[in-house]
């Protein structure tokens, strides 16, 4: 069997792979607020026992991902996390 560069990656490690990607993106609809925290509360559960969490969070700030959990963190928390690496590199 073939393999491809990516299976020797971390993604092919990572907890998520094989798990209901709708855990780690919002639908394509409305999202209550109730459900949006219980998704992504189930999602970064998964993240917590991923031993490629360090590896896919860098990978979603290096690429700036704009959607879904990734390393543990939402979208907003990855921004917040880029804003104040922008905000050293400005300060030192």
């Amino acid at each position: 069997m073939a393999t491809t560069d990516w299976m020797l990656g971390w993604q092919f490690r990572a907890a998520c792979r094989g798990q209901d990607s709708t855990l780690f993106f919002a639908p394509n609809y409305f999202e209550r607020r109730e459900e949006k925290d219980a998704r992504e509360a189930q999602a970064k559960a998964i993240c917590a026992r991923c031993d490629v969490r360090e590896q896919c969070l860098d990978y979603a700030l290096r690429i700036r991902e704009p959607h879904g959990i990734w390393g543990g963190l939402n979208e907003y928390e990855r921004r917040a996390m880029l804003r104040e690496r922008d905000r050293q590199r400005q300060a030192g």
